[in-house]
């Protein structure tokens, strides 16, 4: 059947990859600008065995540019954020951190999950006593063969 894919899953004991991280632009689904940041590194594999959930953390921008892309102080606090996402969410390597996207007025961070209730707790209650300066609204859905990810590619 077409298509098709010979990539096999990855297995978690071959983590952590080295980071390869890839920038380009393209459109979302509606034809807006979009950027996009992914670590490459899994681009090879049909995803990672057991990390099922995609994970969207969505966080609309508070200080934008007429387009709608962040001014250089909103760069420094989604850099910040990001940061603090990665260090609560891929303790223990629960969670891995794949990707970003930016369009006109909102940055996702990417991850995907093998113990959703467990990155439900620590969102509701770590990232968000940690993330004051935005809002950030959290989504999940199964996606073992990591489609969503190899979109972004």
């Amino acid at each position: 059947m077409w298509p098709f894919s010979t990539k096999e899953p990855l297995s978690p004991d071959k983590l952590p990859l080295p980071d390869a991280w890839i920038q380009r632009q393209t459109h979302d689904e509606m034809g807006r600008t979009m950027y996009v940041r992914a670590n490459s590194s899994f681009s090879k594999f049909k995803g990672v065995t057991g990390y099922s959930q995609y994970v969207s953390l969505a966080v609309p921008m508070t200080d934008t540019t007429r387009a709608g892309f962040p001014n250089p102080g909103e760069v420094e606090e989604l850099n910040r954020i990001e940061s603090d996402i990665c260090e609560i969410l891929e303790q223990n390597r629960e969670s891995i951190f794949v990707a970003t996207t930016t369009i006109p007025g909102i940055r996702d961070f990417i991850l995907y999950t093998r113990n959703a209730d467990s990155l439900q707790r620590k969102y509701d209650n770590d990232v968000l006593a940690r993330v004051f300066t935005h809002r950030i609204h959290l989504k999940m859905q199964p996606d073992p063969n990591w489609s969503l990810y190899h979109k972004l590619l």
